[in-house]
């Protein structure tokens, strides 16, 4: 129950809204965006834990613990909830299954990308194309052509992309051999991502946040239990691969997937892909930190350029988000 309590305490605002101290109102999309924040930042830093995970344990069964662990508690939570369990019944097995098979492409090819050598900062920096890819998606499905300003933008993002990847691991200087075939993965993940953000965005107004974020999880779980057998099967983890499974499987996955399907009840699936955008940053500064990746001045450039890229395409979205961020904090004076 205190789970139970502590999640629902955390998602309730976000559909409801709440009131601060001084009468301030905190919108429902406000809290959208903060909690989507934190999600971000869960999954900049599983960049850095995954890659120490997978290096002494088996990738497939590293991501089945990591997501059977997550879809547990979300599932525990979600039927523990009344509003919850009818949207556990009533979800769209088909639609959701789907989502499992995409979310494990994208995290085989993420988690792959990363055991194959690609530096955390690098590999969030290449999945975060997902910023440039996810609008392209709602275009193809809405029939609608870029403006200019998305295309720029996603040069830019492109770019910053490529100078990012230019970095190499702190040490000796030298990139891991099969750190191309790396990038490359997570190239592939950025892809299934990005239509995993456009599905649930499709999904979130239909399905409640909790049930949705658990279906996903279980969904993604069962369909790498099929794929266990043979690939390393599931070895006893250590106790700093389990620390990293509890970790992922928690705060990368369970509250991460119920606050993203609870945040895009409210915003837009490209305002998401521009607050997952911050993953990269948290990554390569936890990646600098934990010696798996330099922290240059070429890979700050391209993560600039990342972020301005984002920002470019989004347009007054962008300004929006700024103003979301801030006005929960109280009225800021005005200058003289």
């Amino acid at each position: 129950m205190k789970i139970e309590a502590m999640i629902q305490k955390f998602l309730r605002p976000i559909t409801n809204g709440r009131r601060m101290k001084g009468g301030h109102q905190v919108s429902p999309r406000q809290l959208a965006v903060f909690g989507l924040v934190l999600a971000a930042v869960a999954w900049g830093l599983s960049f850095v834990v995954t890659r120490g995970a997978v290096a002494t344990y088996p990738v497939v069964g590293f991501l089945f613990l990591r997501f059977a662990v997550g879809g547990g508690v979300l599932a525990v939570v979600g039927l523990l909830s009344p509003t919850s369990r009818r949207g556990w019944s009533g979800a769209p097995k088909g639609m959701l299954l789907l989502l499992g098979a995409v979310l494990a492409i994208a995290y085989l090819a993420q988690t792959l990308g990363l055991e194959l050598g690609a530096a955390p900062g690098v590999a969030a920096a290449l999945t975060s194309l997902v910023v440039v890819i996810t609008p392209g998606l709602e275009w193809a499905l809405r029939g609608r052509a870029p403006d200019v300003r998305v295309v720029a933008g996603a040069l830019l993002a492109v770019t910053g992309t490529l100078l990012v990847c230019l970095t190499v691991p702190a040490g000796n200087g030298s990139v891991h051999p099969q750190a191309g075939a790396g990038m490359a993965l997570e190239l592939v993940a950025a892809a299934a991502f990005s239509l995993q953000v456009v599905l649930v965005g499709r999904l979130g107004q239909r399905v409640p946040a909790v049930a949705l974020g658990a279906w996903q999880l279980l969904a993604l779980a069962a369909v790498l239990a099929l794929a266990v057998p043979f690939s390393g099967g599931l070895a006893l983890p250590s106790v700093s691969v389990l620390a990293d499974i509890i970790f992922c499987g928690l705060a990368a996955s369970a509250f991460a997937f119920a606050v993203q399907a609870a945040a895009q009840q409210h915003i837009s699936s490209s305002m998401a892909a521009l607050i997952m955008a911050i993953e990269p940053g948290i990554a390569m500064v936890g990646g600098a930190v934990a010696g798996m990746q330099a922290l240059t001045p070429l890979a700050l450039l391209g993560l600039a350029l990342l972020s301005g890229g984002s920002v470019a395409q989004s347009g007054d979205r962008a300004l929006r988000l700024a103003r979301h961020l801030i006005s929960p904090l109280g009225r800021i004076p005005r200058a003289a």
